[in-house]
């Protein structure tokens, strides 16, 4: 990402109130997998795993139960520290193409910090993780829940370390 595009995203998205901070302190994850079974009612399709940089990567596809009209893609995004993974996060912003994506504040939003597109594609980080969660099917699938409930896995994953 360009200097002057990295400037505009901080500035527009105020990095300056939430980047290098996490509500976990200096807890990080250090593995992440799906095994399938980690959201009720959907089954994951497929799975690849790679390295981007210092960040190890999941990219996943589940669909509603067999139904293929309902998609959601779903990458994890494990960093090294809660800083690069906040770097990773305001990479993942550039790469949006809709100037509607807004930050998440409400009581209940998920992550140490969060953006999201209405209710259609959300993404976090969460200590060293960074969740993008969007619909990859014709039916438009909310992800609130969906983002709620692998947050809290992912947070009791971190109390557990």
């Amino acid at each position: 990402m360009q200097a002057a595009q990295k400037a505009f995203l901080e500035e527009r998205f105020a990095a300056r109130e939430w980047h290098g901070r996490s509500d976990s302190g200096r807890r990080t994850v250090k593995e992440f997998h799906f095994a399938g079974s980690e959201l009720e009612g959907w089954k994951l399709l497929r799975i690849k795993e790679t390295e981007e940089g210092a960040n190890k990567v999941l990219r996943s596809l589940w669909s509603r139960g067999d139904d293929t009209d309902k998609l959601l893609s779903i990458d994890v995004f494990l960093s090294p520290s809660v800083k690069s993974a906040h770097e990773t996060l305001l990479e993942a912003l550039s790469n949006t193409q809709s100037g509607r994506v807004e930050r998440k504040t409400d009581k209940n939003t998920v992550g140490d910090v969060a953006f999201g597109l209405a209710n259609t594609m959300i993404m976090f980080a969460r200590a060293n993780l960074v969740v993008v969660i969007r619909n990859a099917g014709p039916t438009v699938v909310p992800v609130g829940g969906i983002a709620r409930e692998l947050d809290r896995r992912i947070q009791r994953g971190l109390e557990s370390e």
